[in-house]
């Protein structure tokens, strides 16, 4: 069935080609609208399902969508339809999706519109239902896209589905955990642009309202209840202005859990959240925090970066001149930016692989221009194995708390 429908993809190019850019993005406005919409049919019919298989709050379930799709409505999208790269040859790409945070695929479908390319998503298994109901959507408001869109699901690793389907893609996008990025690599003999897991800073730095700082950062910590790579970690603050940063953030998250509760919880996130707290206790730091889900705040004078147990968890580390990021190169996505940044800082954090430098609150708000990785994905849809990119890989977005890539 996979085969058949990568057929039916490779052949959709010149058709593709044909579609009048004003159609193209008509269709894919008054789709997005609609599912960042709560009360439109299309959502009514999806949340049941997306709610079941996130995890997240029905708040938490459509704030995160706005972040990632209000920027790509409109002018945004128009300029980037508008691009010149264009896919001149048959065939298609393949994107493997991860399974959080959900609507990821936009960040792919609409380069991939922009290049005329055809592309297979594959769905995870944890998560397979945003991605064929938009694309069915899309398909409704304009046929044509029907035969050049598909998502389906299978078992990562079935070499029965993904050895030809590597073969024959003219590209291999893929999000995911090291397993699977690792696996990939060693498959997949054309060019792979690879996103793996990475983690997101916050950074407040002199002249910082200490107060709309902390909201800021508060709402880029429970955005997709931190399970994406532009999710804050852990908040980089100078130590005069660390231990009351974080009295104010531990009270912002505990005010945002109201308007954006936090989703559903495992035995496995509360413990780590509880391990982190004793230990804490042990080592003699300050903390804040009320309910397990609703956010804890560490002040750690280590400053060495470690990843969140989840659970909207940060820590603030006390830092004097240019932090240390060694440890961090290449895995580092974006840095949530309150007060001045001085320009050393900026550059290390640049040298270290971060692609987004965003006001504290804004950090998630992404829009069409932003380039993940700094990869041109349009570009790279377009050129595929036959031109520009060469082969490309990097690693970008996925939780950063397990390896739940491997299922995407």
């Amino acid at each position: 069935m996979t085969s058949r429908v990568a057929e039916r993809l490779a052949a959709a190019t010149p058709a593709l080609r044909a579609i009048p850019g004003d159609a193209l993005l008509t269709a894919w406005n008054e789709t997005l609208t609609a599912f960042l919409d709560a009360n439109s049919p299309e959502r009514r019919d999806l949340d049941p399902d997306l709610l079941r298989s996130t995890g997240l709050s029905p708040a938490g379930l459509s704030h995160g969508l706005r972040s990632i799709g209000e920027g790509m409505l409109g002018d945004a999208a128009a300029a980037e339809l508008q691009r010149p790269h264009r896919q001149r040859e048959d065939g298609f790409s393949l994107v493997v999706l991860p399974a959080e945070p959900p609507g990821l695929i936009l960040q792919s479908l609409l380069p991939a519109l922009a290049a005329r390319a055809p592309v297979l998503f594959k769905s995870a298994r944890a998560e397979p239902h945003f991605a064929p109901a938009f694309l069915g959507a899309l398909g409704r408001r304009l046929p044509k896209l029907h035969d050049a869109y598909a998502a389906v699901t299978w078992t990562g690793g079935d070499e029965a589905v993904e050895t030809p389907l590597h073969a024959s893609a003219r590209l291999v996008v893929a999000y995911g955990g090291e397993a699977t990025i690792n696996a990939l690599q060693s498959a997949v003999n054309r060019s792979l642009i690879a996103f793996g897991p990475r983690l997101s800073l916050g950074w407040v730095g002199p002249g910082a309202d200490r107060r709309e700082a902390a909201r800021g950062m508060a709402l880029d910590i429970a955005t997709f209840d931190q399970r994406g790579c532009l999710s804050v970690h852990a908040v980089l603050a100078e130590p005069d202005t660390a231990p009351s940063f974080a009295a104010a953030l531990a009270k912002s998250l505990s005010e945002l859990a109201l308007d954006l509760p936090p989703g559903r919880s495992n035995t496995s996130d509360r413990a780590g959240v509880r391990l982190a707290r004793e230990d804490a206790d042990l080592r003699g730091l300050d903390w804040h925090g009320d309910a397990l889900d609703a956010g804890t705040v560490i002040v750690d004078p280590d400053p060495r970066i470690t990843p969140s147990p989840g659970l909207r968890t940060v820590r603030i580390h006390p830092i004097e001149g240019v932090p240390r990021l060694d440890d961090w190169s290449s895995r580092l996505q974006g840095i949530a930016v309150a007060g001045h940044l001085p320009a050393t800082v900026r550059r290390a954090f640049k040298q270290a692989g971060v692609s987004r430098f965003a006001p504290a609150g804004q950090l998630q708000a992404t829009d069409a221009a932003w380039r993940n990785g700094g990869i041109d994905l349009a570009a790279g849809f377009a050129y595929g194995s036959g031109g520009k990119p060469d082969t490309v890989s990097t690693t970008t977005p996925s939780s950063t708390r397990n390896d739940r890539g491997s299922v995407r």
